[in-house]
């Protein structure tokens, strides 16, 4: 039994330990390593508390339930709260125990050297993380010296390390597990590719709709697996580009192989510290989605246009049976809930188109216009409504710019929209208050009413297509649900925004801003 190492036995020792723990299989190296340190000194008994914390990397790294039989030691996650193992957590230093029954500290000892004469006890540390306590006993008094606890702090040392950069390994190892696992779950079409192009990473769905087998594709480039594809023309254009740092691009792309249509996202990625960038690609097929819309679209058009000329026959024939003067007084009456009726459908309609035309609209047919122009025919057109009402307009328009960028004729219905609203739901002598003003980099148009106001909760859903707040003393006044939704299309389209304000039985401000330019 080894009572005095001599200097040459310990860098055999320690020689022999580093050996070991250049292998990342911990769980049967670090028994190995603990059995080695554990006969150097001569202990009878050794044991090793796993810090609770890392539990789930013991589990990973080091698996205590498929101990060798023959193991000379034992192991538990856990048992750091007292005792031996406790004081050294605490400390985070390794501890003597010479003698336990004279040691000023055996009554907090008591229970984990009962058995023993001497302990020693060293703590696996590692970038401050204190990741377990070895416990190493022998039944008889001032068998450890100092020494032991030197050679054993130093080879638990080493241990530490390569316990961390195990664990390390198995994070990189579980991350990389489960960015496969997403990126292969994804039904989108994602592909890596380094500055030149080449693919470095492809998931599953772009491997089927490539036709291809990732593994064999791995640094070819992008245009040798998509020739003669169309979706991938734009791509392809700018990853033949030099690369541009925080470069984040999307568009819409077409395949003509595959009559397929993508909304597409690319990305720069870099990795400074191995000096390698390159891009991300992703490809979200929106083929069928598109297809519902043009037919959505289609159905509209057709509808709209189709109903509008039986309407205008039936408000015709109306009309010519109201011109009857031998028309009985309940006859007008049943003639005049069928004109109501009908404007009531025209009106619905003309909204439709209006969305049909907003959507259908090119959005580069934004040229200069005059606010204070747009603005004249806006309260023009609506003098006629505000004046059967005897409501009265008040304007508020300070430091119109000269001209903006937008399409004249949609904001105009815009701005006609937001009036008309604030007339329909102010009651007869209210009064209407109509702010256009610039600021900063904005244009903004507000308009303000003491009307009946609008209840807290449906203040999120008035620009929903179709929404109708309902509430009492709203029964009568018509409405398509679509005119708002109108006004945010156009206001987005313009890169803009819309908003409102109200209090019940106060009244509501409606504004949008979009930019000057």
């Amino acid at each position: 039994m080894l009572k005095h190492l001599k200097s040459t036995g310990e860098m055999e020792l320690l020689a022999e330990v580093s050996q070991l723990l250049t292998q990342f299989d911990m769980n049967r190296v670090l028994g190995r390593v603990i059995r080695l340190v554990a006969n150097a000194v001569g202990a009878s008994q050794a044991h090793l508390a796993l810090h609770p914390h890392y539990e789930l990397d013991w589990r990973q790294i080091f698996q205590t339930d498929q101990l060798d039989p023959d193991t000379v030691y034992t192991v538990s996650v856990g048992g750091l709260d007292d005792g031996l193992a406790g004081w050294v957590m605490y400390q985070r230093n390794g501890t003597l125990v010479e003698d336990t029954q004279t040691d000023e500290r055996r009554d907090l000892f008591a229970r984990d050297l009962r058995d023993a004469g001497s302990a020693l006890a060293v703590p696996l540390i590692c970038n401050q993380d204190l990741l377990a306590v070895l416990t190493l006993l022998h039944p008889d008094a001032g068998h450890f010296g100092a020494e032991h606890l030197r050679l054993v702090t130093i080879a638990m040392n080493q241990a530490a390390v390569a316990v961390y950069n195990a664990r390390l390994e198995n994070h990189v190892r579980s991350g990389q597990h489960q960015f496969e696992s997403v990126l292969h779950a994804v039904e989108s079409i994602m592909l890596v590719l380094d500055a030149q192009g080449r693919v470095l990473v492809m998931n599953a769905a772009a491997a089927r709709y490539l036709g291809v087998i990732p593994e064999e594709c791995l640094r070819l480039p992008l245009e040798s697996l998509t020739e003669g594809d169309t979706a991938f023309a734009e791509i392809l254009a700018t990853v033949t580009q030099p690369l541009e740092e925080e470069f984040t691009w999307s568009f819409r792309a077409h395949s003509d192989q595959h009559e397929r249509d993508f909304d597409v996202l690319l990305a720069v990625w870099e990795n400074p510290l191995q000096g390698q960038s390159g891009y991300v690609v992703m490809m979200h097929d929106v083929t069928t989605l598109l297809e519902l819309d043009r037919f959505k679209n289609d159905m509209l058009r057709m509808a709209s246009h189709d109903l509008r000329s039986p309407l205008a026959l039936v408000t015709g024939y109306c009309d010519l049976i109201d011109m009857d003067a031998e028309s009985p007084q309940n006859v007008r009456a049943y003639l005049n809930s069928i004109r109501m009726m009908t404007d009531r459908m025209d009106m619905l309609l003309k909204d439709l188109l209006s969305v049909d035309r907003i959507n259908s609209s090119p959005r580069d047919l934004q040229q200069p216009v005059s606010p204070a122009a747009l603005l004249a025919q806006v309260i023009e057109h609506s003098l006629p409504d505000a004046d059967r009402k005897q409501q009265r307009l008040v304007t508020d328009f300070l430091d119109l710019p000269e001209t903006i960028l937008a399409d004249g004729v949609l904001l105009r219905e815009a701005m006609e929209n937001f009036v008309t609203n604030a007339i329909k739901y102010t009651p007869e002598r209210g009064q209407i208050v109509i702010r256009a003003y610039s600021q900063e980099t904005s244009f903004y148009f507000v308009v303000e009413d003491n009307g009946i106001g609008i209840p807290p909760e449906h203040l999120s859903r008035l620009f929903t297509t179709f929404y109708r707040a309902k509430q009492p003393g709203t029964e009568h006044i018509d409405g398509t649900g679509i005119g708002l939704s109108l006004v945010k299309t156009v206001v987005e389209r313009h890169q803009g925004k819309v908003w409102v304000e109200s209090q019940v039985g106060v009244g509501s401000q409606f504004g949008f801003w979009i930019p000057l330019s």
